[in-house]
């Protein structure tokens, strides 16, 4: 028997799919935009886990929303499930701080219906991270997105 494995990286496989680092969130604002990425064509991307630390967090109830939204409505890219296009606008999850709470915390995303783990966030969405109620801001944020991604076959017929 032949040996079978494969050559390099693979889709699927739970990893970082996207990290940051936001020095200083803005101050007074009760909303901010920390950071945004954009998930690439030929992949959707499947959250699992967010994660953040910050070295002084000195407000109560700071908070960091991870958000989606977009995609593609061309044909080629289809919603794999349901064969729509593939729009979506929704928020993935959040992790929070309380009153003078530093280090790490940790966020479970709630499946997709249909999926065993992981919010699906289809090819060409938008993803931002959002920092709430920063009276004092959030320092030496170092936010990380977990997860696994599918590929996309742009020559997929309908």
């Amino acid at each position: 028997m032949g040996v079978s494995r494969f050559s390099g990286p693979v889709y699927g496989a739970k990893a970082v799919i996207a990290t940051a680092t936001i020095a200083t969130s803005s101050t007074g604002a009760s909303s901010a935009l920390a950071c945004s990425w954009v998930v690439p064509a030929y992949e959707d991307w499947f959250i699992t886990e967010i994660s953040g630390y910050c070295s002084t967090c000195s407000s109560g109830g700071n908070t960091v929303t991870v958000k989606s939204e977009g995609g593609s409505t061309t044909a080629a890219f289809r919603d794999w499930a349901g064969g729509t296009n593939s729009t979506v606008a929704q928020t993935v999850g959040s992790i929070s701080w309380g009153t003078s709470t530093t280090g790490p915390q940790i966020a479970t995303v709630v499946a997709t219906a249909g999926e065993y783990e992981g919010k699906w966030v289809p090819a060409g969405s938008t993803v931002r991270a959002v920092i709430s109620s920063v009276a004092n801001p959030i320092a030496s944020l170092n936010l990380t997105l977990r997860g696994f991604t599918r590929f996309v076959s742009s020559t997929r017929a309908e």
